[in-house]
């Protein structure tokens, strides 16, 4: 990462070694409350975070500073002296009230937290990939973040309760800040633009629906970018809210993610009209057939962003994970400056 190619945008990437015995160890000492989520998947590590910073560190030399949280851990590969790394303990800023934490959902709500963090901040966690280059543009224009505008409801199909309950509630707060009829009006030409593609076709379809109410908008699971301003504005007008949440120790149906800050960022109309996302897939890794599909499409395409997600039953994860990774190591052979030993 070139220190002439910096610009004012970092990155932060948030990781946990769900393997790891002192951590483990820990987590089994806090019963967990009723309502919680405690899938394996949750926590187990892929191993593909040495992928991400491959990537970052090809495709994205121009980012200023990348900030890695984790509870205490570190990778036995990771070159903590390298330039523009910071490593970042949970400790470090989230509030002390709210840890231990085994949820991401305190994590990521308290990032504008975060010392010498900037305005502008692309969130990774690591399961996302960028698998060729990608500019500053890509992810903000004028200091606005770059993003797509598309309502979308939440959808129940009863595999996911607890996701889809922490999806209504984050909509709820939202709701309880912005006229559906009042933005339509405001933001009528970021909604309707035609820098989205094919879902420009999508949003007049759902802009001319009569709903009096705000229920939902899309947010496609990549790499994103926030405003550390946004944070700090629901913190203020939702605090209450957002404090219990953060008192949740474990994933509840009860929470509010990240996706708040976001969609206050849209819903202000403080956003660019933009869709990155277009070159970009998510892989629902569910079984070794969706896996070795993957891994071929991996290997073939020139996608910019790709996110492999983690459904995997336990006794095909070893043998999937090969797969994937190998696939990976395929486009992202080369070490980078985060790792550890020649180069």
């Amino acid at each position: 990462m070139s220190v002439m190619n910096k610009s004012d945008i970092d990155i932060v990437i948030y990781w946990v070694d769900g393997s790891d015995e002192k951590w483990l160890s820990k987590k089994a000492s806090y019963s967990p409350a009723s309502n919680t989520d405690m899938a394996p998947e949750r926590y187990r590590d892929t191993e593909t975070l040495k992928y991400v910073f491959r990537g970052i560190s090809k495709f994205m030399p121009w980012v200023r500073n990348i900030f890695f949280v984790t509870d205490g851990q570190i990778p036995d590969w990771l070159n903590t002296e390298a330039e523009g790394l910071r490593i970042v303990d949970h400790k470090d800023y989230i509030p002390s009230e709210y840890l231990p934490v085994f949820s991401s959902h305190p994590i990521e709500l308290n990032f504008h937290r975060i010392k010498d963090l900037g305005e502008k901040f692309i969130v990774f966690n690591d399961d996302f990939l960028v698998t060729a280059p990608v500019s500053e543009t890509d992810f903000f224009v004028d200091g606005k973040p770059r993003d797509i505008f598309m309502e979308y409801p939440v959808m129940c199909g009863g595999k996911t309760p607890v996701f889809s309950a922490i999806l209504t509630n984050t909509y709820n707060l939202i709701g309880r800040h912005f006229d559906r009829k009042e933005y339509k009006r405001r933001l009528k030409g970021k909604i309707l633009s035609l820098k989205y593609g094919k879902y420009f076709f999508y949003n007049l379809m759902m802009y001319v629906l009569p709903f009096p109410k705000f229920f939902g908008l899309l947010t496609p699971h990549f790499a994103r970018p926030y405003l550390k301003s946004s944070f700090d504005e629901v913190w203020a007008k939702e605090g209450d809210a957002l404090d219990k949440v953060c008192h949740n120790r474990f994933r509840s149906n009860e929470d509010i993610n990240i996706y708040a800050m976001r969609m206050w960022t849209l819903m202000k109309g403080n956003f660019v009209p933009g869709n990155i996302h277009k070159d970009g897939k998510a892989y629902l890794l569910t079984s070794i057939e969706d896996t070795k599909a993957a891994a071929s499409e991996i290997k073939n395409s020139r996608r910019k962003l790709i996110c492999i997600n983690d459904n995997l039953e336990e006794k095909d994860f070893d043998e999937a994970k090969k797969i994937f990774l190998g696939a990976l190591e395929e486009i992202l052979p080369e070490m980078c400056v985060f790792e550890k030993g020649e180069r």
